[in-house]
């Protein structure tokens, strides 16, 4: 039986907005001199806040591949830092069981002036790698990101494509027990990013914890077995990944519906009008959101007008 892996409870996350403090040599002579002549000082500004997460709570199975997805401001990548210990929650625990390597932002701790071999050495190196290791791995981390023509090149030099090839490169070839990856399989071009998939695959092959954050929702079908919605910091779905992406398309398409009925600035004579557009799936059932990477038929029905001679 699968043991835990990753357990969040009841975690929140609360940050405060504070108003910039204007305590200028200017503000103490005004404030000095209403004192003075028994005015008021004006009432300062109470700090704001703001609750990126609220309540989360759920379980990550050993070998368990989850999706995290919602949308922009959702609490994913916060969620993401407080399970990499980068920041702390405001309320609730988590516990993570075995060793965890984050990629959240490709490429921190890369140097520009030192060269593509001198930075995987280093970033592998802040990413928890022996030495030892690092140099059994090195030529399988070249060979990965394609850099191998450059490699005693400063990374200054490189490409954006290159360097984040490299960086990746770096971070795939770590064998965590956890990884938590937010956003990264997009870098690089479409073949480095098929590498990516299929390197992402040989993790969850290996039998490896993995949370991944990713906007690209076929990725989240294909690859994890179980995702979850966050929405304004909550957890409101739980599920197959394919149940919980067609709960967040439904949610994102609804209510922007435009109709066309009653448009009149129409660009043509009027020899055919459209009067329905129906998506469909490959069986000819009515289809709607349309995802990416989905069979879909489009049904035009139009009405065609002739003129007697």
């Amino acid at each position: 039986m699968a043991e835990i892996a990753i357990s969040a409870r009841h975690v929140s996350k609360e940050y405060v907005i504070a108003e910039i403090n204007h305590d200028t040599l200017r503000d103490r002579i005004a404030h000095g001199c209403r004192s003075l002549l028994g005015r008021r000082a004006a009432k300062s500004v109470p700090p704001k806040s703001f609750q990126a997460l609220n309540d989360v709570s759920f379980n990550v199975m050993e070998g368990e591949v989850l999706g995290v997805i919602g949308h922009n401001g959702a609490g994913k990548s916060t969620l993401l830092k407080i399970l990499s210990r980068i920041t702390e929650p405001t309320g609730g625990e988590v516990d993570l069981y075995g060793r965890v390597t984050s990629l959240l932002e490709v490429g921190t701790g890369f140097h520009a002036e030192l060269t593509g071999r001198e930075n995987v050495y280093l970033n592998a190196a802040m990413l928890g790698m022996r030495k030892v290791d690092i140099n059994k791995r090195f030529e399988a981390i070249v060979e990965f990101s394609g850099t191998q023509q450059f490699i005693d090149t400063p990374v200054k030099r490189y490409s954006s494509g290159m360097y984040v090839r490299l960086a990746f490169s770096v971070a795939a070839h770590l064998d965590p027990e956890i990884l938590i990856v937010d956003e990264v399989l997009s870098v690089g071009d479409g073949a480095f990013q098929k590498k990516c998939l299929g390197k992402m695959d040989e993790v969850r092959r290996d039998g490896r914890t993995v949370i991944l954050v990713s906007h690209d929702l076929p990725v989240v079908a294909s690859l994890c077995q179980r995702a979850i919605l966050l929405r304004h910091g909550r957890v409101v779905g739980d599920g197959q990944p394919q149940q919980i992406i067609e709960q967040y398309m439904s949610e994102a398409f609804t209510g922007t519906g435009v109709s066309l009925a009653d448009r009149t600035d129409r660009y043509t004579k009027g020899e055919l009008t459209v009067q329905a557009i129906t998506f469909l799936d490959d069986k000819l059932n009515p289809l709607q959101p349309a995802l990416s990477g989905q069979h879909l038929v489009i049904r035009v029905q139009y009405k065609c007008h002739v003129r007697k001679a």
